[in-house]
C-alpha cells in the first residue's frame, strides 16, 4: 500500500503562546512543570496559570539546540528560547509525528539550522488507523526496549560501585590505621605546568591537558600535538615518566589518572604531574587512593573558586597520603587491578548492549517509516 506525503508546512495546526517565556522565571516546586532543551527535559516548576500552554491533543517538543523530541500531553510553561511547539492536525496521530521526527538523522549543522532541516522534509501520512497500527507495534517494542535499557544501565553501574565499594573500603579509617601518613609534597616531587599554553601544531608530540585526564585513566581525545622541535625549550619545569600520577586542579578537580607511555608528550592546562618518590609509595597505590572517596573528599574540602572549583599547589602538597609498606601497596594494586580489569569487561559488555539497543530502536523507526513494520520485535 502506498503512502502519502504531506510538506512540513502542511502537517501543522497553529498554536499560541509558544514563545512567551516569563521574565522572570524562577524554577521552584510549583505546579505547573516548565519545558526545557535539556535531556531531563523539565528543569523546574512555575505557579503562574497564566503562562500555562494549554495541551488539547498532544504536541511534539523540539529543542533546536540540542535536537532532544519529546513527546508533551499535558499542559507546560515555557522555559527556553529555541524550543518549538509542533501541534499536528487532523491527518496525523501525535505519536505517529513524534515517531517520525525520532527516526529523522539530524548533522550537527549548528542551532537555527536543525530546525530549518525540519522544515525541508516532507511527512510520510497513512491512514489514521494505519498510523495507530504503526504506534501500537512501536509502543510495544519500545517498552521492551526501554526496559531492557534500563537493566543493562542498572548492572553497569553495579559493576562500577562493585570497585567504587572496594576501593573506598582499602582506605577507610578502620583500614588504614597503622599505616604510614605523609604529605604529598614529602611523597612526591610536583611538575607543574599550569599558566603557560603552548603553541599547538597539527602533528608531533601529543598535548595533554585536563579534557584528557579522567578519573583513572586517560582519554585519547581530544588528541591535540605541539611541535617537537619546541620539547626542550617548554619542559625546562621537569620531565614526566611514564608511571607518574596525573592530576587535574580544576574544571573538574582532582581527576586523576597515571601516565601510561613512555613516549614525550607535553602537558599544560590545570594539570599537575606527581613524580612520586618509588622507593616510598608506588604509582599505582597513589593513583587509587587519590581517587578513593576520603581524600577526594578531603581534596574538594580545600576547593575554592566561585565558578570552577579548584585547589592551590600550595593546599594539595599539605594533604596527607596513608599508605603502607611497599610490598602492601603492590598487594592492594594487584587487588584493585584485578577488579578494575573485571569491571572494564563489564562496562564494555553493558555498553555494547545499550548501543545495540539503540541501534535497534533506530532500526525500527527507519522500517516503520519505509512500510517494512509488520509486528512487534522481541528484544528480550
Amino acid at each position: 500500500m502506498s503512502w502519502n506525503y504531506v510538506p512540513f508546512n502542511k502537517t501543522l495546526e497553529k498554536v499560541k503562546n509558544t514563545n512567551k517565556i516569563p521574565r522572570k522565571l524562577f524554577l521552584s516546586s510549583g505546579s505547573y512543570p516548565v519545558i526545557s532543551q535539556e535531556k531531563d527535559f523539565i528543569n523546574g516548576y512555575w505557579n503562574e496559570s497564566d503562562d500555562l500552554f494549554k495541551v488539547e491533543k498532544p504536541v511534539v517538543i523540539f529543542g533546536d539546540h540540542t535536537k532532544v523530541i519529546k513527546l508533551v500531553g499535558f499542559d507546560f510553561v515555557m522555559g527556553a528560547d529555541g524550543v518549538k511547539v509542533f501541534l499536528p492536525n487532523d491527518k496525523f496521530d501525535s505519536a505517529f509525528f513524534y515517531y517520525f521526527f525520532l527516526s529523522v538523522k539530524l548533522p550537527d549543522l549548528g542551532y537555527a539550522r536543525h530546525f530549518k532541516l525540519l522544515t525541508d522534509l516532507v511527512v510520510p501520512c497513512p491512514s489514521i488507523e494505519e498510523q495507530q497500527r504503526i504506534v501500537a507495534i512501536l509502543d510495544a517494542a519500545f517498552e521492551q526496549i526501554d526496559q531492557a535499557k534500563a537493566n543493562a544501565q542498572q548492572n553497569l553501574q553495579n559493576a562500577r560501585d562493585i570497585f567504587d565499594s572496594a576501593l573506598n573500603q582499602v582506605f577507610d579509617k578502620d583500614s588504614i590505621s597503622g599505616w604510614n601518613m605523609s604529605e604529598l609534597s614529602e611523597v612526591t616531587t610536583f611538575i607543574d605546568y599550569r599558566g603557560k599554553t603552548p603553541q599547538k601544531t597539527d602533528s608531533g608530540l601529543r598535548l595533554i591537558t585536563a579534557k584528557n585526564i579522567k578519573m583513572g585513566y586517560i582519554k585519547l581525545e581530544p588528541q591535540e600535538f605541539v611541535s617537537p622541535d619546541s620539547y626542550e625549550g617548554w619542559m625546562t619545569r621537569g620531565i614526566p615518566k611514564e608511571g607518574d600520577v596525573l592530576f587535574t586542579t580544576e574544571a573538574p578537580l582532582a581527576n586523576v589518572a597515571m601516565l601510561d607511555t613512555s613516549d614525550r608528550v607535553v602537558f599544560a592546562q590545570r594539570v599537575i604531574v606527581l613524580q612520586q618518590n618509588r622507593d616510598v609509595i608506588d604509582g599505582a597505590f597513589l593513583k587509587y587512593a587519590l581517587m578513593s572517596k576520603p581524600l577526594q573528599k578531603l581534596i574538594h574540602e580545600k576547593g575554592t573558586g566561585a565558578t570552577a572549583t579548584g585547589i592551590k599547589a600550595s593546599l594539595l602538597k599539605k594533604i596527607k597520603v596513608p599508605f603502607p609498606c611497599l610490598s602492601s601497596q603492590i598487594n592492594i594494586v594487584n587487588m584493585l587491578n584485578g577488579l578494575s580489569s573485571s569491571t572494564e569487561e563489564l562496562t564494555q559488555i553493558y555498553q555494547q548492549k545499550i548501543t545495540a539497543l539503540d541501534e535497534l530502536k533506530q532500526s525500527l523507526l527507519q522500517q516503520a517509516f519505509s512500510g517494512q513494520l509488520t509486528g512487534a520485535k522481541d528484544v528480550a
